[in-house]
């Protein structure tokens, strides 16, 4: 790594000159331009090159940032938090009206000194930061893009106004809710979860801090930690925009609001709840517009995608979607009903909530709370002459027994069962008082489901086959594993696809469930009929290199099914 104060500016100069001209393969005369801008306007080959569009700034930085063997920080995700840098320059006795003016930032750990500089040849900033710096830290220079300059001086100031007014004797938490740093404060935490392409937001208060974290790809990241002083006001303020009772802290309640982020519409789904040390706030983010409302981009296999899709076509019964919360249920129901819709039948659905609006599909919301349950809603439609009804979830014997109904009277019925894999939802039903010769009568075919984590492309890297089974039966072998870059944040993953296990339900099956013989034999007729279950489907597409095998053994750990 070069150390600009181990060496002087002039042989920096030479050896990034140098470097230039080794990855932009420069020509003789585009040389002499560079090195005549240079010296002649007395600035460095990076702006030189960018001034001379020999390169994009972009490309540039990330020539700059391996030569002088930098950490490039060029995405959000990647600065570090304000309030983090605001203390770290408390305790180097540093002002943040200092690092603003010097565009150059630190932040300390508990053996690490990160200092962050948008102009790598400010020695003067740079000397300041290191004389200051603890001997026993260990240093890490980042090179900030200009965008993530102005980012961190934005963040900056807008962390110092909330301070100004926190310290303000204004503690009213309804007023303060109504102040711009406490909604520009709000404002940024939802804008920096879009760009994360988090799915929620989860705003904890805890004992001295509250914890604010993002679920990306189905595992929580922690994003920033804020003083507690500061909850009230926050809560109140996404209470505010969601219509929710600001004064309410002692009940839950659920919201909405839409917001725009990253040029996209969103639907934000908001629940509070009260806990030990006040509430945990938690904004489901939805975007109004999902590519993915479509079987065909949901990670099915052929042979499954032709079965879901059939089952979509039957005129009768009932097919039921199962999986633990979280693992696209609804999802997978809104892309059958896209396919099924042609605009020639009637579709109705209850929900609670209702998660993405469909056109020319009615929808409705359940509303427990004053007594409209799915059970109320249900025999309402009944009697607007529909084809197919989508029932949100299945979560007592009255529904379950109007489903049934429905079905037998020549109604389709879809809907979700919170169930470890397929056949056991046959036994759910049971014990939920449905009979069983109803359940073997009405039910066409069930569906488990799980998320996993997609490898990112840009970054993945081939590995072994697994040992434990023998993989001669899957036709590809791209075997891959994750590795981790800019491009997934470090991740290795970058989105999510299913993996799927479903159980048409045949003569034997129909028999087996009618006598209410043991799971075992319900899984072992499907097994016999050719099902594939989670383990197997994700093991599938690990082969394809989709996923890791790792990733399919972490989420089929607990599926009862999978073996």
């Amino acid at each position: 790594m070069i150390h600009p104060l181990q060496t002087d500016l002039s042989s920096m100069t030479g050896e990034l000159i140098d470097a230039y001209v080794k990855h932009l393969s420069l020509t003789q005369a585009q040389i002499n331009d560079l090195e005549q801008t240079v010296n002649s306007l007395a600035i460095n080959p990076t702006k030189a090159c960018v001034r001379l569009a020999l390169c994009s700034e972009e490309k540039a930085l990330e020539i700059l940032a391996k030569t002088l063997g930098w950490e490039l920080i060029d995405k959000e995700l990647l600065c570090p938090d304000a309030l983090s840098l605001i203390q770290s320059l408390q305790q180097l006795n540093l002002s943040v009206e200092w690092a603003i003016k010097q565009q150059t930032f630190v932040e300390l750990s508990a053996n690490q000194t990160r200092i962050y500089l948008s102009q790598y040849d400010n020695l003067f900033a740079l000397s300041v930061l290191l004389s200051n710096t603890p001997e026993t830290q260990s240093i890490q220079l980042c090179l900030l893009s200009s965008a993530m300059s102005t980012n961190l001086v934005d963040e900056l100031e807008r962390e110092v106004s909330v301070n100004q007014l926190f310290s303000s004797k204004n503690v009213n938490a309804a007023a303060l809710a109504e102040e711009a740093p406490v909604i520009n404060l709000v404002n940024s935490v939802i804008e920096k979860a879009i760009i994360a392409e988090a799915s929620d937001i989860h705003i904890e208060a805890g004992n001295t801090n509250m914890h604010i974290r993002f679920r990306v790809d189905g595992k929580m990241h922690t994003f920033m930690q804020q003083p507690m002083a500061r909850f009230p006001a926050i809560s109140s303020r996404i209470k505010l925009i969601s219509d929710l009772d600001i004064a309410e802290r002692r009940l839950p309640q659920d919201g909405r609001f839409t917001t725009n982020g990253n040029g996209q519409l969103f639907d934000v789904r908001v629940s509070s709840a009260p806990d030990v040390n006040g509430e945990s706030i938690v904004m489901r983010l939805l975007p109004k517009k999902r590519d993915e409302l479509s079987l065909k981009n949901l990670g099915f296999e052929a042979d499954h995608l032709e079965m879901i899709t059939k089952w979509g076509k039957l005129t009768n019964g009932i097919v039921l979607v199962t999986g633990p919360t979280g693992s696209g249920k609804s999802t997978t129901l809104y892309g059958l009903l896209a396919e099924i819709k042609t605009g020639t039948e009637k579709i109705v659905t209850v929900e609670d909530p209702v998660e993405y609006q469909l056109e020319g599909i009615t929808q409705v919301q359940a509303k427990a709370d004053i007594g409209y349950t799915f059970a109320k809603a249900l025999r309402t439609f009944l009697r607007q002459d529909p084809d197919v009804i989508m029932v949100g979830e299945i979560r007592d014997k009255e529904t379950a027994d109007i489903a049934v109904q429905s079905s037998l009277t020549g109604h389709l019925v879809l809907s979700t069962l919170h169930t470890n894999d397929a056949c056991s939802v046959f036994p759910r039903l049971s014990d939920m008082g449905v009979e069983p010769y109803l359940i073997a009568a009405t039910i066409q075919g069930v569906q488990a489901q799980r998320l996993v984590r997609r490898l990112c492309q840009s970054c993945a890297q081939p590995s072994a086959a697994p040992t434990f089974m023998d993989v001669s039966r899957f036709e590809q072998q791209q075997w891959k594993q994750s590795v981790g870059c800019d491009k997934c944040h470090g991740r290795g993953y970058k989105g999510r696809l299913g993996i799927y296990e479903l159980v048409p339900v045949s003569p034997k099956l129909r028999e087996l469930i009618s006598r209410q013989a043991p799971l075992s034999e319900l899984r072992q007729c499907a097994a016999d009929d050719g099902a594939r279950d989670l383990l197997k489907d994700g093991l599938l597409k690990a082969s394809k290199g989709l996923t890791s095998v790792e990733e399919v053994l972490r989420v089929c750990s607990n599926s009862e099914g999978a073996e």
